[in-house]
């Protein structure tokens, strides 16, 4: 019994452990553009459009819901922003 809680124990230190060094990873940034709001929304080209434009995904979106008109949403990878300036001290 006690053999079972020393390695039961042991097993989830290891798991900890290891969940706590892992690196954080950020998630990319999702962005969404109306593509060409004054036409109705073909899928078709709603799709071609957006991932010729942004490499993105186009969809067919009521707007405003409860009507038959549809706009081309197009969602895709927010740019990343610049990283800042390495502060060089050495001269």
């Amino acid at each position: 019994m006690s053999k079972q809680l020393v390695s039961s124990c042991m097993a989830l230190m290891v798991l900890f452990s290891v969940l706590l060094i892992s690196p954080k990873t950020e998630a990319q940034q999702r962005c969404t553009k109306v593509i060409a709001p004054e036409t109705q929304c073909l899928l078709l080209n709603c799709r071609e459009e957006c991932f010729k434009t942004l490499n993105g995904f186009g969809t067919c979106v009521e707007n405003p819901p409860g009507s038959e008109n549809y706009t081309c949403n197009c969602m895709y990878n927010c740019p990343r922003p610049p990283p800042p300036p390495a502060d060089d001290h050495v001269k």
